[in-house]
């Protein structure tokens, strides 16, 4: 009778909500399908159920953390459902597919159809700003596993000689391109000698981290203004703070509580506002420059450095470029932000207006 009984836990579990651990999961969780009223909903309806008890069955939070907890103790260094590595002295790291795995280490470089792609991708970017008076900035943060490789297993050690960073920037010398990467690896192996610039349990820098290259930004968008110099807020402009908790590489495996770190935080003395997906703050100076800015997760730790020093900033968090709107907000200078790894996916595309300049 128990058996049996248990048979039905994960069912009532799903209608009463049994589960005392929290979904770690990064995604929007299956909702129940509402009462089906045509003869399309009605074919469909079985599986969209199915899907939302897969999603909410009882207890399934608990039996992924203690499936996680059982890989943890049995010492892995790499978790096969996630691509997650499992580095030195509590460090994580992430290629998001397995051939990351490779260009991490140096061993899958561009093809060259791939290295034109990028160079093109970027070269237009470029001309459509300058043919519409504006000035453009590129810059790349690197990966974890690139500022901090002495944590990565030897397994998954850096063997090249070349990232696919390093021949992008070589192709854009090489070819005398108009187009200029800002490369932030030397400030930060330098700033990485002071302090811990990288979460070790999350894919992103902290706050040290964004302040380091933050200055390097900063004199690179200067320098393609005319008549321009900004100076960067001192150190002293920020009440540094920490917290212990988990990133989200320990949260996408489940083990929250057994990887933790120091979670280092610089709060600004005048608070600069939060800023969204897409959202356009304002400064102080209405004379200040205006800056639009195309970026991924990494902009969110710069948001507070960089943003006080323009008249108007519109973030947009976005790895293909929209001309329209880049048109529509008519600033000064575009930022283009992306991280390391996102060379090692398939070139972004962007607007049609932008597509149809020529890149040379």
């Amino acid at each position: 009778m128990l058996f049996v009984a248990s048979l039905f836990i994960p069912l009532i579990g799903a209608g009463l909500h049994w589960d005392p651990v929290p979904s770690s999961e990064n995604r929007a969780m299956a909702r129940l399908p509402g009462k089906p009223k045509t003869f399309q909903q009605v074919e469909r309806f079985s599986d969209l159920l199915l899907t939302y008890y897969r999603d909410h069955f009882g207890f399934r939070n608990t039996l992924i953390r203690g499936l996680s907890l059982a890989k943890f103790h049995g010492g892995l260094a790499v978790d096969q459902s996630t691509g997650i590595i499992i580095g030195k002295e509590g460090w994580l790291f992430f290629p998001s597919r397995a051939r990351d795995v490779l260009a991490d280490r140096n061993l899958d470089p561009f093809t060259a159809a791939e290295l034109d792609g990028w160079q093109q991708m970027l070269e237009r970017r470029y001309r459509f700003c300058a043919q519409h008076g504006i000035r453009f900035v590129i810059v790349i943060p690197p990966n974890t596993q690139t500022v901090y490789s002495e944590f990565l297993p030897e397994s998954y050690s850096i063997l090249g000689p070349k990232s696919r960073l390093d021949q992008l920037i070589d192709r854009l010398a090489a070819t005398n391109s108009p187009v200029h990467i800002v490369d932030l690896r030397p400030i930060l192996k330098e700033a990485k000698k002071h302090r811990r610039i990288y979460f070790k349990t999350d894919t992103h820098w902290n706050d040290y981290g964004a302040y380091a290259a933050y200055p390097v930004i900063l004199n690179a968008i200067s320098s393609v203004l005319p008549g321009v110099k900004m100076t960067p807020q001192p150190l002293s402009d920020f009440i540094p703070e920490t917290s212990i908790h988990s990133g989200d590489l320990g949260r996408f495996l489940n083990l929250y509580y057994e990887y933790q770190e120091d979670w280092p935080k610089l709060v600004r003395r005048i608070p600069y506002p939060q800023v969204g997906y897409s959202e356009i703050t304002k400064g102080s100076d209405p004379h200040a420059p205006s800056l639009y800015v195309v970026h991924d997760s990494f902009t969110r730790y710069l948001y507070q450095f960089l943003g006080p020093h323009f008249s108007r900033v519109s973030w947009q968090w976005s790895l293909p470029m929209s001309g329209e709107d880049v048109l529509r907000f008519k600033p000064d200078v575009v930022l283009d932000e992306f991280v390391e790894r996102s060379l090692y996916v398939p070139v972004p595309i962007d607007s049609p207006d932008v597509l149809a300049v020529q890149p040379r």
